[in-house]
């Protein structure tokens, strides 16, 4: 009878299992249309888009459709609804996407969510949808690109157009630059997906297109290692603080690129803390330029920190995090005694012993 219970208790626990989750999902809503309408689900694949399959809505134009298999690594498929366009969605694993739509503005007018990936491509489409300027879609878009950890984020918004016109050329000045630290996001992140890989590819491309020199594919895309690139912002007291003048007094500089509302905030700044406590004596500074959308909540976190922090507007753009190819936040550069740009530490846990090597 023992046995017997533990047999029966083994096959509940096998259907349990067989019954979860076995692949990612997209579901939800599209308002205007009629019992039966069919939406395709699409990937793609080197460019080309193909049908995965399809799904069928009910009379209140609702749908669920569920994936075989688990997406392996982030990727970017859509639900296309024929004659009227597509909405793109982001899946990874067993994600469960959430879309809310109306068959009148279905691509144009749209929600996505059920994971922060998918809420986060929501937001770039949105911004897309609002703003036809190509140079206010630039200024908007660059902070998703450098502020991704995933690089699926990046890798789908430097992609976007306007009207069949890239928001981002990399056959452009700026628009290399943002290839460039698009691919830098896989290249720290996710250095073995193939995402990176066309990213890179567009980034040599634009380089040929535009004169400069070639690189060679295998290296890094890092920010140029020569003199430092001027920034002139204000602290939260209204002084204008210039990294230049900084960098000229003969210390070791330590040049930040952070946000104050992002989750790694805390603890970045709590490494630099103890940075600045062991060898600010010994002349060391700090000069951290922060990325945050409120100037007032901004204010109030700079007050309490000793080093130089400064405030990067929305008015300003994103130009110092393209100079620099800052590719995600937190980022920190090494400026060395002679004022020479020196190392990039993209990971803060490293930073303690590269700069303990300066004292």
């Amino acid at each position: 009878m023992r046995n017997n219970s533990i047999a029966v208790a083994l096959l509940a626990a096998a259907a349990v299992a067989c019954s979860g989750p076995k692949g990612w999902e997209i579901k939800g809503t599209v308002e205007g249309l009629e019992d039966g309408t069919s939406l395709a689900i699409e990937a793609n694949n080197a460019g080309r888009w193909y049908t995965l399959d399809s799904v069928k809505v009910d009379k209140a134009g609702k749908f669920d459709y569920r994936s075989g298999e688990a997406a392996p690594s982030a990727d970017i498929l859509r639900v296309t609804l024929p004659g009227k366009g597509s909405v793109y969605f982001p899946v990874e694993g067993t994600d469960a996407v959430t879309l809310e739509a109306t068959a009148a503005t279905f691509g144009t007018g749209h929600r996505l969510s059920g994971t922060d990936l998918a809420a986060t491509i929501g937001a770039v489409d949105s911004i897309v949808a609002a703003t036809p300027s190509i140079q206010d879609l630039q200024r908007k878009l660059t902070g998703f690109i450098l502020s991704d950890t995933t690089g699926i984020v990046a890798f789908y918004t430097v992609g976007k157009s306007v009207d069949g016109r890239p928001v981002f050329d990399p056959a452009e000045n700026f628009g290399n630059r943002i290839y460039g630290a698009a691919a830098q996001v896989y290249a720290h992140y996710n250095p073995l997906d193939p995402h990176g890989d066309a990213l890179k590819a567009a980034y040599f491309a634009g380089r040929q297109a535009l004169g400069k020199a070639p690189v060679p594919e295998e290296t890094v895309i890092e920010a140029e290692e020569t003199g430092v690139i001027e920034i002139a912002r204000h602290d939260y007291k209204g002084e204008l603080r210039s990294l230049a003048e900084t960098a000229s007094k003969g210390n070791v500089v330590l040049l930040s690129f952070t946000a104050y509302n992002i989750p790694a905030s805390p603890a970045y700044n709590a490494i630099l803390n103890d940075i600045y406590s062991l060898y600010h004596d010994k002349g060391l500074e700090i000069y951290q330029i922060a990325f945050d959308p409120d100037e007032v909540e901004w204010k109030e976190a700079a007050r309490n920190l000793p080093w130089i922090t400064v405030w990067n507007s929305e008015s300003d753009g994103q130009s110092v995090l393209a100079a620099y190819n800052v590719g995600a936040l937190p980022m920190t550069f090494i400026i060395e005694r002679s004022g020479e740009l020196g190392e990039r530490v993209i990971d803060p846990a490293q930073l303690t012993k590269a700069v303990g090597k300066r004292f």
